[in-house]
């Protein structure tokens, strides 16, 4: 019987709300490189891709040393024709952005930029992938950067429990090795052997150039020829992979590690991804452990305590794939969350799920496609993604055609065939100790989007964009709110309050809230940051009066509960307790305390503990009814709709708002530091961080422009910070800048990890460019590229309708107006270079900042 409903069956053009089909435009060089092209103009935006078909599984006789990853990180050093930094410049100067990644079977170099600067984008990439130098003295510089990366990835819990899943899933496949290698076999590795591993690996019949945005094939196809056509094709030998032998017993690991919250991960093998069982082994996962209405969120996070955070998972490369439930706890509920989760599976093995199950898995998965397809560069991954594993281009549409044909006896089949203990994976990565530790103390761009503003009734205010690019409605609501509205002693109730917007109304609890809107293939969630909160939700387009009605329920008929309320507090205290993971948490935490002493910036929107504990529900009630429950409120929607559909089903429900008693972010006075502060926490972890923070002004005021341009200048990888603490003397692996925006005062921030051997070095570079920047501030250079890439964000950000709607919305709350993008881009145009540096040296040569350090000795 096919249970997929007819609505979503899934026809050529997208107009059902599936996944059209795109014209892809292909087309070989006689030396092997394949090149794909979509044509799409939807935005003046290019994503440039090259792939090669080389990842971890593929380094021969050094198996395990992490060789792909290392030529990754080598690749844009330097070539005959440009020099070491200047690639990443180039590509900076053209407001592109580059990047790239390395997998098991893959390793991608990707920039996005606007269209017009598409050819020199696509020389620099190629360039690189065809004449790489690997300089020698770049090459022991780099190895001692990805040393770092291995510190910071001991460091991180969730690194430790993927690299233990895979040690134990496989025994004999490459799998079994992290692709960053073992660090005593990457130690090993010579130039020679790079460079051996390049020119095999990155022959040109194994590369694949990606092109998706406002182009057209014939000049893609041209250029490439003019560039990559020249390049001689090589013998290309197979690799052994060895295969991996069939698991005949369960198995269990268990590690410790410094970590405030045990982590968990039940998994078992099952075949690669063009197995026939894979569509409905993807189904189950989604059934099961895919949002708040799932079975497993609902028994282990919703009606029991027994899980901060659970997901299901289905990991389906070419060959052997996993499938599992990642889960984190309280260390003292592992045992019973462990035994839930039996129970869980037990059930969908006896017997098969609810057809609703099924139809609500599907929709999810649509979506989930749905999303991948919002940017060129997630167009542009789509067709690499499919080339890669099965010279299919259409692939992500053709595996949900798979997915259509699944129905409750398949995922009842699959369940029983592959959930079986003699083939279970049980990885528990579990805290040192089950006692709690204490916190720590101490223009032009803009106006080609056409979004509007609508006055809604007699106070309320809208924003809209309607586009048919893709069949997805967004609907958000952005709320007032934020640090400065939280009364003393409770920090942490914006947040918290913000969570319990989807925890249930007079109509529906928290559970049927979340079954109704994932049963159309809807994603909600509500979240709070320091300046505000938001409530959004997306859906197929098809279904958007249902959406926007289960919206405004939220809006007009919350029901805080005290069941919820404590359930919601639980999770925030967790995720208080996990950022004492992250180093670079702590050291932000105690920046904030150290330059907002007795302010409400000195906490995250987590709040603490103490005052996290002291909420009440009365207290949650009437923070809602003041903060967001007003006329304050502002509605944002995107998509294909136009604003008489929606606008008189929004007045009529939100007549009676009231208005608001205050405007939002009413500013409260921040006591500035008269001199240097330091302050040194001692962490158990490998790496140490570094950050210097400078207090700074709202984003109200005029030099906000300056400091972003400041912040994209000194925080890229052709940065002077980068190429002085990183490229020259390989002292961290990872420097940067970054700000805290503020409707009071924000701060500017200067950071590093490094070895903490180092630390002191790090710290003393960091100072001395700080002092440079503001007596002699930016070049005419640097602040040419980061106008470029600032302006450039807007053409690529003007790819995700619901992201123009969110700012668009926050700029209003704010007060800034609907349409500030547009003056905000005027004003990056136009801001001289004298008023940049005048910045600069306006907050930079203040005698009172602070730095952190947070190191393990």
């Amino acid at each position: 019987m096919d249970i997929f409903p007819e609505a979503l069956k899934l026809a050529d053009d997208g107009s059902d709300g599936s996944l059209p089909i795109v014209k892809v435009a292909q087309h070989q060089l006689r030396n092997g490189l394949q090149i794909l092209v979509q044509s799409d103009f939807s935005a003046p935006v290019v994503s440039l891709q090259f792939w090669c078909a080389t990842g971890s599984i593929h380094e021969g006789r050094w198996l395990g040393a992490g060789l792909s990853h290392l030529v990754e990180h080598l690749m844009f050093k330097g070539t005959p024709k440009r020099g070491n930094s200047e690639m990443a410049q180039t590509i900076q100067d053209l407001g592109g952005h580059m990047n790239a990644y390395t997998s098991f079977d893959r390793t991608v170099y990707h920039v996005d930029l606007p269209s017009d600067g598409w050819k020199m984008a696509l020389d620099v990439l190629a360039d690189a992938m065809m004449y790489s130098l690997i300089p020698e003295d770049e090459f022991e510089k780099e190895k001692d950067v990805i040393r770092r990366e291995f510190a910071m990835n001991q460091d991180n819990p969730d690194r430790e429990l993927s690299r233990l899943v895979f040690d134990t899933a496989f025994t004999k496949h490459p799998y079994r090795f992290p692709v960053i290698g073992h660090l005593d076999l990457f130690n090993q590795l010579t130039r020679e052997n790079v460079l051996t591993y390049y020119h095999q690996r990155y022959n040109i019949q194994n590369l694949t150039l990606v092109v998706c945005g406002a182009v057209e094939p014939a000049e893609v196809f041209a250029e490439t020829e003019k560039l990559c056509g020249a390049a001689e094709r090589h013998p290309l030998p197979d690799v052994y992979l060895a295969e991996e032998p069939p698991q005949l017993a369960s198995r269990t690991v268990t590690q410790t590690f410094a970590t405030q919250l045990t982590r968990l991960s039940l998994f078992h093998p099952i075949p690669g991804l063009h197995h026939e069982d894979i569509p409905a082994l993807d189904v189950l996962a989604i059934l099961l452990g895919s949002g708040r209405s799932s079975r497993l969120h609902q028994a282990c996070v919703e009606k029991t305590d027994l899980a901060e955070e659970i997901d299901a998972f289905s990991f389906t490369p070419i060959q052997h794939g996993l499938w599992g439930i990642d889960a984190r706890c309280a260390p003292e509920k592992l045992a019973p969350l462990v035994e839930t989760l039996h129970r869980e599976m037990e059930r969908i093995i006896k017997e098969p799920p609810q057809s609703s199950e099924v139809e609500r898995a599907k929709r999810l998965s649509l979506l989930h496609q749905l999303h991948t397809m919002k940017t060129m560069s997630g167009k542009a991954g789509s067709i690499g993604r499919g080339w890669l594993l099965g010279r299919d281009p259409q692939f992500g549409r053709h595996f949900l055609e798979r997915i259509q044909q699944v129905g409750m006896e398949d995922i009842w089949r699959v369940a029983r065939r592959y959930l079986v203990p003699s083939t279970e994976n049980l990885v528990e990565l579990i805290a040192e100790s089950g006692e709690k530790k204490k916190s720590v103390k101490a223009g032009e761009l803009a106006k080609t989007i056409h979004v509007k503003k609508t006055k809604v009734g007699k106070g309320l205010r809208a924003v809209h964009l309607s586009t048919n690019i893709l069949p997805l409605v967004s609907l958000r609501t952005t709320f007032g709110g934020g640090l400065l509205a939280e009364p003393k002693g409770l920090a942490g109730i914006n947040h918290l309050t913000a969570h319990m917007l989807v925890k249930g109304t007079k109509k529906r609890t928290a559970e049927q809230l979340a079954a109704d809107i994932e049963q159309l293939g809807g994603y909600i969630a509500s979240d709070a940051g320091n300046n505000s909160a938001t409530l959004g939700l997306e859906l197929l387009a098809r279904d958007w009066e249902k959406g926007l009605d289960m919206m405004l329920e939220i809006l007009t008929e919350s029901s805080f509960t005290a069941k919820e309320l404590t359930t919601e507090k639980r999770k925030q205290a967790a995720a208080l307790q996990l950022e004492l993971d992250y180093p670079m948490a702590l050291a932000r935490n105690l920046m904030r305390q150290s330059l907002y002493p007795n302010h409400p910036y000195a906490y995250t929107s987590l709040g603490q503990a103490e005052t996290l504990e002291a909420i009440t529900l009365e207290d949650v009630r009437a923070f809602a009814q003041n903060n967001f429950f007003n006329q304050n409120l502002i509605i944002g929607i995107s998509g294909p709709l136009e604003e008489k559909q929606w606008k008189s089903m929004i007045e009529g429900r939100l007549k009676d708002l009231p208005a608001a008693a205050k405007a939002v972010g009413e500013q409260k006075p921040i006591a500035r530091l008269e001199k240097a502060l330091r302050v040194k926490h001692i962490a158990a972890k490998e790496q140490a961080v570094v950050q210097i923070g400078f207090p700074t002004s709202s984003i109200a005021n005029p030099d906000h422009i300056a400091l972003m341009i400041l912040d994209e200048a000194m925080s890229d990888l052709g940065s002077r910070l980068f190429i002085k603490v990183r490229e020259e003397q390989g002292l961290a692996y990872f420097v940067g800048t970054s700000q805290f925006n503020g409707l009071a005062d924000g701060y500017f921030v200067f950071y590093a990890g490094t070895d903490p051997e180092k630390r002191k070095s790090v710290e003393k570079i960091l100072l001395e460019e700080i002092g440079k920047l503001a007596e002699g501030g930016l070049t005419d250079i640097e602040i040419k590229r980061a106008r470029a890439k600032l302006l450039s964000m807007e053409k690529i950000e003007s790819q995700n309708p619901s992201q123009v709607v969110y700012h668009s919305s926050i700029d209003e709350l704010y007060g800034f107006g609907y349409d500030y993008a547009d003056k905000r881009m005027e004003r990056l145009q136009t801001i001289t270079p004298e008023e940049i540096n005048g910045v600069a040296k306006k907050y930079f040569s203040t005698p009172g900042y602070a730095v952190v350090t947070v190191t393990p000795k």
